[in-house]
């Protein structure tokens, strides 16, 4: 599923399939990986990421597919 929708979003199907296992590897080993892709944050919206601004106030692109370690991280569908 993540695959798809890594794919649907732009990303080349590879690297979607590689982005995809990485991500599964990290839910698997609980704890011991805390980085997420902007993908998955409720922020990220319209490609753009709605938490981080720029200098004249305006979203901004993040490297949405790349896994790391956000201050601003908010699971989609949660409060």
């Amino acid at each position: 599923r993540r695959k798809d929708a890594f794919a649907a979003e732009g990303l080349e199907i590879e690297e979607a399939k590689y982005l995809a296992a990485r991500m599964m590897m990290r839910d698997r080993e609980q704890g011991l990986d805390d980085r997420r892709v902007c993908f998955e944050c409720k922020h990220y919206q319209a490609k753009k990421c709605e938490a981080i601004r720029d200098k004249y106030d305006k979203p901004t692109t993040q490297t949405r597919f790349m896994l790391m370690r956000c201050d601003f991280f908010k699971l989609k569908g949660t409060k």
